[in-house]
This record gives structure tokens, sequence and C-alpha cells, in this order.
């Protein structure tokens, strides 16, 4: 079917328009099952506000899915001279922000917002350069610049590209909990449940970045690495 708003082919069974928000307008009305209370700071009350427009509606899922943070933080970091959307902004002011919790805790501040994949990918990028410096520079070279600047330039990284790492993230999610979500009127509490923070993410995710580095240093480093 298609947005009456932005004219977006959807899937046949979203209730919400994959692009801009809006609500599909011929989903049948369903009773759906309770709701329980979910610890969000902004109420989207999307389903019942049939007028609200897909900037109100972006803001809301938006809201469900980051949490309280939302509104104290990420809002003004997206969108500080625009409005809420579900693409990023055309002035790039969602990508040029930084984001201070990203550059002090690297992996395990991506880990507690969810960004498994994104954490991932960031330790075996950084670590693969390391590697490659090592072999190409050798002892002499590589130690006068020390491993210390792998790090700060991984922590550097997730501060300047964090939350741009994030709002992809969100996007991401809430598109697909739209897509495949039968009652509208849950789409807050999925979001609520697959977006938030995790502390055992991070943990977990802290011990595991450190682990894999240790592993590709034992498996692909050279020799002369362990004796420096």
């Amino acid at each position: 079917m298609f947005c009456n708003n932005c004219n977006q082919e959807n899937s046949s069974e979203a209730g919400f328009c994959s692009k801009c928000g809006h609500q599909l307008s011929d989903v049948k009305a369903q009773t759906p099952p309770p709701l329980t209370p979910v610890n969000i700071s902004k109420d989207a009350q999307i389903l019942q506000n049939h007028s609200a427009s897909s900037s109100e509606n972006a803001d809301a899922l938006l809201a469900a899915f980051v949490g309280k943070k939302y509104d104290d933080f990420y809002r003004n970091k997206w969108f500080k001279d625009s409005e809420p959307r579900l693409e990023v902004n055309k002035d790039g002011s969602s990508i040029h922000s930084f984001n201070i919790a990203g550059l002090l805790l690297g992996t395990s501040w991506l880990c507690y917002r969810k960004m498994y994949l994104v954490a991932l990918c960031i330790v075996l990028g950084i670590n693969t350069v390391d590697l490659i410096l090592m072999h190409l520079l050798g002892m002499e070279a590589y130690s006068s610049i020390g491993q210390t600047s792998f790090f700060v330039a991984w922590a550097v990284l997730t501060g300047l590209l964090g939350n741009y790492f994030y709002f992809s993230h969100s996007v991401k999610n809430i598109k697909k909990v739209m897509s495949n979500t039968a009652y509208p009127a849950t789409v807050e509490q999925e979001l609520a449940a697959k977006g938030g923070t995790s502390w055992v993410g991070a943990i977990v995710g802290s011990i595991l970045s450190v682990l894999l580095s240790m592993g590709m240093s034992y498996l692909f480093a050279p020799d002369w690495f362990w004796l420096v």
C-alpha cells in the first residue's frame, strides 16, 4: 500500500509508513493487547492523533526508541536547526555533532546503546589498521608512534560519529518495527523494548572487545610485537 502523506510504498501489513512514520489510512482499527507502563519521557500517541504531521510522528517514534535522553540530549544534536524526521538531515546536522560519551567510553557506549554491530565493525577496523601498520612500519617506527595512538583514534572516531551512528541505528530499527507490527498502537511499546540502553550489553561488549583485540594481535601481530 502507498502512504497518503509521502507516497512511499509499504507492505500490506504495515501500520505506519516506513519513510515518514505517517499512519497508513487503510489499516483497520483493531483492539490491541493491554499496554504495560513504559519508561519513556514522551508519550507517543501516534494511533490516536490522525492529523499529526510526519515531523510529530518521527519525534514521537524516536522518543519511544531512545528513551528519556531523547528530550534531554539527542533531539538537539540530531535536529538542532530542523524538524525531526526519519532520515539524515539535508544540512548534515545529524552528522556533524559530537558525543562526549562516545569519546570517553568508545565501545562500551556503543554497546550500552545496543549498537553491537557498529561496535564490532569499529573494533575490527581499528585492529586491522593497527596490524597492517605493524607489518609495514616495523618495530622501531611503530614503537615511536605507540599503540596508544590507535586507542585515541578509536575514541575520537566514536566521539565524532557517535551521534550519526546512533541516529542511523534508531531509524533502521524504527522502520523495521513499523513494517512488522500488526497492531499500530503497540509500536511505542515495542520500540521501547528494542531501544533504550543495556548495562549488560555494555559490560559484555567491553569484555568481548578486549578479547577480540588480544586474539587478533596474538594471531596476526609480528613476533617483535610481544617484545616491545
